[in-house]
């Protein structure tokens, strides 16, 4: 199978590392000088970066002594922490109410919907391609289906989904500069739009069935509700993380066929190899590159000493690529036995609660593309651009060509 990355370059020192700066093909060959020094990490300005598999599962598996935040959350309201910043055990609490929210067995109601908005933006993008004109699969697909989606299971509607992803896109910007704030103090917008679904759902008789009304009447092992500021914020991170992440994995996923056509045709005779495509995607092009963590107790990874208050980053990627965990590390293989065997969404306790709902919309575009597209390739002029959030990885635009599939 075609290696759907570059060619590494020679090895440059270790110490030119910075894990928010350069593109992922910048990145590669540093990752990889760091994952064969003694420990497999090296200090940074942001922290002790860990470059290994061992050395990152390690890491995040140790809940108990390690919290996760590009920023510094202890000055924040504990209600307005977001879920992915809140140290144990109170993580561990909030989680179970979070993950009967966004849980598998809640998705199947969903999966009409997702696959309907799937098949229409796929038709759409493919007839727009119809006289040979490129088009940007980018702003026709990755981007309106995380947000349309959000927006269905919000109850919220439809109309509303481009404010969500224009809202996420704001915010995320918002937290560039990492100051401690709340997320309704960076986007009072956004908070003030989650905060009147809030007000509705507890004025209503009869709810809706939805996400908001779930995290308000979801209780804690003790029987205590979340308060309407826990709601908020969880309810705008869902929102961020799930538009960020599941676009970017879509778009990499499509980028990865339209660059490689002999990926495509394999897949495309054998669609059952999608989930084996975005599986190599999420370890190849993670959506998320770098995970940062706060040490709360003294501990070590992979024999190196922290001390309590160490700022660490976790290389999601450099990971996915160690040679002594992978063969051919940098090449897109379908046939892995165990192609879940990544850490684009992390693992242990706190692993992504959104996977399930990334890859099924995830497969939902590539199954309908596969279906309806003979073909799919760059356009000519493509140029790589990518996003401007620091620890993402993804397209910002895709144009390509595209062969309808003989209807018959």
């Amino acid at each position: 199978m075609a290696d759907p990355q570059p060619t590494p370059q020679p090895h440059p020192q270790p110490n030119a590392l910075d894990p928010t700066a350069g593109s992922l093909e910048e990145r590669l060959p540093v990752m990889a000088a760091i994952r064969a020094t003694a420990h497999g990490s090296v200090d940074t300005p942001a922290g002790r970066y860990f470059a290994t598999a061992a050395g990152v599962r390690a890491a995040l598996a140790d809940v108990d002594r390690f919290v996760g935040s590009f920023i510094d959350t202890t000055a924040l309201p504990a209600d307005e922490v977001m879920l992915s910043a809140v140290p144990e055990p109170e993580h561990g609490r909030l989680r179970k109410v979070v993950n009967s929210v966004v849980a598998h067995h809640r998705l199947a109601p969903a999966e009409p919907f997702i696959r309907t908005k799937a098949a229409e933006l796929v038709a759409a993008a493919v007839a727009a391609a119809a006289d040979g004109s490129p088009v940007d699969l980018v702003a026709a697909v990755s981007d309106p289906l995380p947000s349309a989606v959000i927006a269905h299971m919000l109850g919220v509607p439809q109309a509303d989904r481009e404010r969500f992803q224009i809202w996420s896109d704001e915010l995320l910007d918002a937290q560039q500069d990492r100051r401690a704030r709340t997320l309704s103090q960076a986007h009072p917008e956004f908070a003030a739009y989650i905060q009147r679904l809030i007000d509705d759902r507890r004025a209503a008789d009869d709810p809706p069935d939805d996400i908001v009304t779930r995290l308000l009447q979801t209780a804690y092992d003790d029987g205590t509700l979340l308060s309407d500021a826990a709601v908020r914020t969880q309810t705008m991170f869902l929102i961020v993380a799930g538009n960020e992440t599941t676009r970017n994995l879509v778009a990499n996923c499509l980028h990865t066929l339209a660059a490689h056509p002999d990926i495509y045709a394999a897949v495309r005779a054998d669609p059952a190899l999608l989930p084996a495509l975005v599986e190599e995607s999420l370890r190849l092009d993670a959506p998320v590159q770098i995970l940062a963590r706060a040490v709360r107790a003294p501990t070590e990874v992979a024999g190196c000493p922290l001390a309590a208050g160490d700022r660490v980053v976790l290389g999601i990627a450099s990971a996915n690529r160690d040679e002594s965990v992978y063969a051919d590390p940098d090449v897109l293989r379908l046939d892995r036995a165990n192609p879940r065997d990544h850490l684009a969404f992390g693992t242990g306790p706190h692993v992504c609660p959104g996977a399930s709902l990334a890859r099924l919309e995830t497969l939902a575009i590539l199954q309908e593309l596969c279906a309806r597209a003979e073909k799919v390739q760059l356009a000519p002029d493509f140029a790589p651009e990518p996003g401007t959030v620091f620890w993402a990885h993804g397209q910002r635009r895709l144009p390509c060509l595209i062969t309808p599939a003989d209807p018959c």
